[in-house]
């Protein structure tokens, strides 16, 4: 972790003195946090027999995508859906109707750019909540920075994710009918 010490001009730290992260640091442990609290989400089943999703973290260098996430329970499929997830630290007041959260264009543009289901994820990490916003054909190519607190992933809202991938994949070809490397 990164740290500040506020006493390096005086080239000592008293006992009451201690080093403080950096913002950058503080938004790094948000952004861990935040994946850590999706998959969390996703796997909850308090709700369910079992979990309704499989999530897989892809690491902070794939391009677009946090987190690849398939379905369980589909009869001879497994279908998918791709996530980006964006956790805040910020406040979220009473009446607020909306999670701010800090996506790019590029960040819109690329998912736009991912065959099947993609989702941009907002984390409130103190309150450890989680929504959804889908980024799908018709999305405008621009910077999303809210997300609807109606679209929370309660039990009721997984539950409506799990049927909207499992339906995409229902009326979309599974598999290509031929190839050159038959």
């Amino acid at each position: 972790m990164h740290v500040v010490s506020c006493c390096v001009a005086m080239g000592r730290c008293p006992l009451s003195c201690r080093a403080m992260p950096t913002i950058s640091s503080l938004q790094d442990v948000t952004g861990f946090r935040g994946e850590k609290i999706v998959e969390l989400c996703l796997t909850d089943f308090s709700a369910f027999a079992r979990p309704l999703f499989r999530p897989g973290f892809l690491g902070d260098k794939w391009p677009a995508v946090d987190f690849y996430v398939e379905l369980n329970g589909v009869r001879g499929k497994r279908p998918y859906f791709l996530i980006q997830s964006k956790a805040t630290a910020s406040n979220l007041i009473a009446r607020a109707t909306s999670l701010r959260i800090s996506s790019t264009r590029n960040d819109v543009a690329r998912l736009l750019q991912i065959p099947g289901p993609t989702y941009i994820l907002g984390v409130h990490e103190p309150s450890r909540r989680v929504f959804a916003r889908s980024v799908h054909t018709g999305v405008e190519v621009k910077a999303i920075t809210r997300i609807q607190l109606a679209h929370e992933l309660t039990s009721s809202n997984l539950r409506k994710l799990y049927e909207e991938v499992r339906d995409y994949w229902r009326s979309t070809g599974h598999k290509p009918t031929n190839s050159v490397f038959a």
